[in-house]
């Protein structure tokens, strides 16, 4: 599909059937298609870097780009580790956070963003390259519009995490899947097994769709090489597999404890009931799953089996989780199944301007608007998840310079571990979701820490079930009074209040005038708006 310079007729000749002009000049082709393609990746980077979603660190941001610091400077200066992050991470820790960590040491949390931005988009070229091969150019405009247009995309593009490098390398690898099954009889199998095993390394959950990559490549190849082709796709599993093996037995045997507490044996962090889960996933993904869904139908007869394992592939994941009534993470999830759900929405839509009646022309406008308001809407949701906890770190900031080198006990603190990583060491930190003190854990360490003055300051906001204990603990009546409540922080979720953080240190303790007034005073942030 191009777009030709007019040339006016008495200053143009035909040779070879392309029109050139009388003075030997080239007529310009500019190729319409790329020209979306860039216009789509322009769209996607407004979308990332809209005003509204919160710019204040989500708990999953603060804890990669924290840890990713922590490791350059284990690797640069020598640090001691004091944990091994692998141990309880979805993906290889050395992978995405040191990257991140670099990027936000040049531009802060916006430039570690960034890095999701241009994922998305390579990611959206991707999917462009695999549907213009399935189903022609024109449907690989419209898939890429379609992706870029889905609540998950345009939400993890404002995310500084690991999810978008791992939907990128898997789109990538699909894509140089589909083209060597159709260019070379798919000779390009080792590099499309090692671009999904540094998939499943960036994050576990890519090692999912490693087989439907390998089948899709497998019915590409097919028709040219029969059971050539399922052995060479055999191969591009056994290889990403393979090297996936190979890296955690040579660069770090601790990953498996990761991988079998975060994924294969993974406890339920958010349990939510599977009704609530698929009203969930169908709000989220319901419309391009849809189009997907109508355009596998129109190509069943003839490609049946592509369509089965392209749509199989973009359910698998929301699908596992709702098996198990996980909702940790389920927004950022659906994007990944959006890769292989584009190209039959993608097509389909091509099929209906194909017709070549103008009447149905309007549909599709009023499809893709409708795509780009639920988009957005379903994205700004996601994006203002979570509390700003800007009016918190003054507070600590203060408490911290008042106590240099006391312990801190955060509820979820990694926000903060991240925000006040120049001032208050690693090993001050400590959170509510394990802890180990006098050689007891749980409820029993927490105790025995509180009881016995350990911490200097404490903060808490009764999100997680030792949050809640406590809280009760130290504002019993029956407490001894050492820790005295120095501040409360509001909590606000989209301009409204949602609770407080009860900030604790030792009486003795004073904190500054000013730390005090923006603690009580804060109101909503500007930037944290609703939907």
């Amino acid at each position: 599909m191009t777009a030709t310079i007019a040339v006016a007729p008495s200053a143009a000749a035909h040779v070879d059937g392309r029109a050139v002009p009388r003075d030997g000049t080239r007529v310009v082709l500019l190729p319409v298609n790329r020209l979306c393609l860039l216009v789509i990746c322009a769209v996607e980077v407004v979308l990332a870097w809209r005003p509204g979603p919160n710019v204040s660190a989500f708990e999953d941001e603060g804890l990669y780009v924290y840890m990713g610091h922590r490791m350059l400077d284990h690797l640069l200066n020598g640090a001691f580790l004091q944990e091994f992050p692998g141990s309880y991470f979805s993906g290889a820790p050395g992978i995405y956070p040191p990257i991140a960590a670099i990027a936000d040491s040049l531009g802060g949390l916006q430039a570690a963003r960034s890095i999701s931005v241009v994922s998305v988009m390579v990611t959206t070229v991707a999917v462009h390259g695999m549907t213009r091969r399935l189903f022609g150019r024109a449907a690989a405009v419209l898939a890429a519009l379609v992706f870029a247009l889905a609540p998950g995309v345009i939400f993890q593009s404002h995310l500084a995490t690991y999810d978008a490098m791992m939907m990128m390398l898997v789109a990538i690898g699909a894509w140089f899947a589909v083209y060597s099954a159709q260019d070379n009889e798919l000779l390009w199998a080792p590099g499309v097994g090692l671009l999904l095993a540094f998939a499943a390394l960036t994050k576990y959950a890519g090692a999912v769709y490693i087989p439907f990559v390998a089948a899709i490549a497998t019915i590409v190849a097919w028709p040219s090489l029969r059971w050539t082709a399922l052995r060479r796709a055999v191969f591009i599993g056994a290889s990403a597999l393979g090297v996936a093996f190979f890296v955690i037995q040579i660069w770090g045997r601790d990953l498996v404890a990761g991988i079998l507490q975060t994924t294969l044996q993974r406890d339920i962090i958010q349990h939510l009931p599977r009704e609530q889960l698929i009203a969930q996933v169908v709000r989220w993904t319901g419309p391009i799953v849809g189009l997907a869904l109508l355009g596998g139908l129109l190509r069943m007869r003839r490609q049946w089996i592509l369509c089965g394992v392209l749509l199989a592939a973009a359910v698998v994941g929301p699908a596992q989780q709702i098996r198990l009534g996980e909702a940790t993470s389920l927004g950022k999830h659906t994007a990944f199944g959006m890769v292989f759900a584009a190209p039959l929405a993608g097509d389909l839509l091509a099929r209906i301007l194909r017709a070549r009646r103008e009447i149905l022309v309007w549909p599709v406008i009023a499809a893709i608007a409708c795509l780009a308001v639920v988009g957005v809407r379903q994205a700004n949701t996601m994006a203002t998840g979570w509390v700003d906890e800007r009016p918190l770190t003054p507070v600590l900031t203060a408490l911290a310079q008042a106590q240099p080198g006391q312990p801190i006990l955060g509820e979820q603190p990694s926000p903060q571990r991240y925000a006040l990583r120049k001032l208050i060491g690693p090993h001050q930190w400590a959170d509510t979701y394990s802890f180990r003190f006098n050689g007891k854990t749980g409820t029993a360490a927490y105790a025995d820490a509180v009881r016995l003055h350990y911490f200097g300051t404490v903060y808490l906001s009764s999100r997680t079930d030792n949050g809640a204990y406590l809280m009760q603990l130290m504002t019993s009546p029956r407490r001894d009074r050492y820790y005295n409540i120095k501040a409360k922080v509001p909590r606000y979720l989209r301009g409204r209040k949602v609770g407080e953080w009860l900030v604790f240190a030792p009486r003795s303790v004073v904190l500054q005038p000013g730390a005090k007034a923006s603690a009580s005073a804060a109101g909503p942030p500007a930037e944290t708006g609703g939907t």
